[in-house]
């Protein structure tokens, strides 16, 4: 019953792995559909065939169901290895709380938070530790992709001088973001007006709704927020449509609010580049 599956974060070339990855976060698709994840959120090129092939391969194996409406994950395959699913949770329950810069040892290194703004203080001091180490001939490239760049109305002095000093280093910023409200393209002018390449790319998808992942040289840093949560940003950006009105304490209180949230980090050049030429991409 065993697959060499891919921790959900999409760190391996394995197509295979890679589709089992999307149908646990988003499913039903069609091939289509599979095929324009990975080379979207993956930055990975490959052929409709390959992911046809490598589908066909998953329905084979009992891991994955072809219905009428797109592909899922089989949930009796699920139930079948559930005792492989209990230590894969009980390996993530040992994940390092209120970290700090030199807990990134490994490729691959994994974060608990209790609030979604101690994650976000920890997402900007890695930015920090990486311009400040930063040196002739590393990447002069970051990309962050976002629903709602909502960092930047509770932390807007740390943002100023955070972009300031990449910029400082000839580093060029891109921003992407689904949100698409009044709000979202206040922002967007904020951030043009210190230098930042920024672009609104609309999506209701609930993928690109709760993922946010950002490159900083061979550093991937990502994270995807649960649903709630979601839901609550989505709500605070549509209801408050000016900036000199903004609710800025009811901000405050959604991103402090008590609950556990997860932020992977990867160590890999070559997926961060990747990841970079498929931002980028959406820019041209």
């Amino acid at each position: 019953m065993s697959l060499n599956l891919l921790l959900p974060i999409g760190n391996s070339g394995d197509v295979k792995d890679l589709i089992f990855t999307i149908l646990t976060r988003e499913s039903p698709l069609k091939l289509i559909h599979l095929t324009n994840f990975i080379r979207k959120r993956y930055g990975k090129q490959v052929t409709f065939q390959a992911v046809r092939k490598a589908t066909l391969q998953l329905v084979s194996q009992n891991v994955v169901l072809h219905k009428k409406e797109g592909f899922m994950i089989n949930k009796e395959w699920v139930k079948e290895t559930k005792g492989f699913i209990d230590n894969l949770y009980e390996t993530i329950n040992q994940e390092t709380i209120n970290p700090d810069q030199d807990s990134i040892n490994n490729e691959i290194s994994v974060f608990t938070f209790e609030s979604l703004n101690e994650l976000m203080k920890f997402w900007q001091n890695l930015i920090k530790d990486w311009y400040e180490k930063y040196k002739k001939g590393d990447q002069k490239v970051n990309c962050y992709q976002a629903a709602h760049v909502w960092e930047g109305l509770l932390h807007l002095d740390k943002e100023k001088e955070i972009m300031g000093n990449l910029k400082k280093k000839g580093v060029m910023s891109y921003i992407l973001t689904a949100g698409n409200s009044i709000l979202d393209k206040n922002i967007q002018r904020f951030y043009k007006k210190i230098g930042i390449k920024f672009m609104i790319s609309a999506s209701s998808s609930s993928f690109d709704k709760s993922y946010y992942v950002g490159t900083y040289g061979d550093l991937i840093v990502q994270s995807q927020y649960p649903q709630e949560l979601v839901k609550e940003l989505d709500l605070f950006f549509k209801k408050n449509n000016s900036l000199k009105n903004l609710d800025l304490s009811e901000l405050s209180e959604i991103v402090n609010r008590k609950r556990k949230l997860k932020m992977t980090v990867i160590r890999n050049k070559a997926m961060a580049q990747q990841i970079n030429k498929s931002l980028l991409s959406q820019f041209q």
